[in-house]
């Protein structure tokens, strides 16, 4: 996983967008990637771990071989990576 952040305090609530590519494996399987992603961004982001801004969020392609709990751990880390590094 890995992710670009542009914090912008007037990007409320924070906007999200994916970039799977085709290495990660069939349009199937990224869609089905896309939306546990969203879902976890979306939680982040409602319990206040995603600061206001832009953020882009791609997968490598081991990421659909996760289990959903940790494709959470890791997308939590990476938020919190992103949070620390200038996100507030």
């Amino acid at each position: 996983m890995w992710c670009r952040f542009l914090p912008d305090p007037a990007t409320a609530p924070p906007r999200v967008a994916f970039a799977i590519g085709r290495a990660v494996g069939t349009a199937v399987t990224r869609n089905r990637l896309r939306r546990r992603l969203r879902a976890l961004v979306a939680d982040a982001a409602a319990t206040g771990v995603l600061a206001p801004g832009w953020l882009l969020v791609g997968a490598r392609p081991a990421a659909p071989e996760l289990t959903y709990e940790q494709l959470a751990g890791e997308v939590l880390l990476l938020l919190r990576t992103v949070d620390r590094a200038g996100g507030r």
